[in-house]
């Protein structure tokens, strides 16, 4: 405030230049704090300071909306490990699940998911191959059963038309795809299985 408007009020309170920089700096610093701790992570998962996740504001930016149907996501760690193979023998080669091929289609609504799994035993194998009318996110998983709580995840992606490859299971469970359709229009889905397991079945997806 000038002196001048100290010594007679009717003059229009005038800002002094200094005033004027410090508050204009104070809102740019706001400004950038309220974007980096907030915006960014409630908006596009962007979380350099880790507040917004222990805000749980990482979950509004669409991250909730890619969440799989199972409660709980085990750490992909494990499926990072260098693979170790064994020596082969009639042991390890020999498998007591009879032989199959399966084929699936399905019809995702958008903004829709389904799920394919394969019931299997421990050191179960697969082969398998789907292709997609359009790109979906998948979520390769396992779990113990139908009931359980926790997954295991083998393979995340999204923006996939289609895939391939195979899998041995790593504990007796059911094991497949968790598919998402992120678009607008409905998409066509096919998959191919060969391998050793009891059967493909289609859980229900919340």
């Amino acid at each position: 405030m000038t002196s001048q408007t100290l010594l007679n009020p009717t003059i229009p309170y005038q800002a002094e230049g200094s005033t004027i920089l410090r508050a204009t700096a104070a809102a740019v610093v706001a400004g950038a704090a309220i974007l980096t701790l907030f915006v960014l992570p409630a908006e596009y998962n962007i979380d350099p300071t880790g507040v917004g996740h222990k805000l749980g504001l990482t979950a509004l930016s669409g991250a909730m909306e890619d969440a799989e149907p199972a409660a709980t996501v085990a750490s992909t760690q494990a499926a990072a490990a260098p693979v170790k193979v064994g020596p082969q023998t009639r042991d390890s080669i020999i498998r007591a699940t009879p032989y199959r091929e399966d084929q699936m289609t399905l019809t995702i609504a958008p903004h829709a998911g389904a799920e394919i799994k394969a019931e299997m035993q421990t050191g179960d194998q697969f082969v398998f191959s789907w292709t997609a009318s359009g790109p979906v996110k998948m979520d390769m998983h396992g779990e113990t059963s139908m009931t359980a709580s926790e997954a295991t995840t083998y393979w995340k992606e999204k923006g996939l038309s289609a895939a391939q490859g195979s899998l041995m299971a790593p504990f007796n469970g059911i094991h497949g795809w968790y598919w998402r359709n992120q678009g607008e229009t409905p998409v066509t889905l096919t998959l191919k299985t060969s391998g050793f397991y009891r059967k493909l079945i289609r859980p229900p997806v919340n």
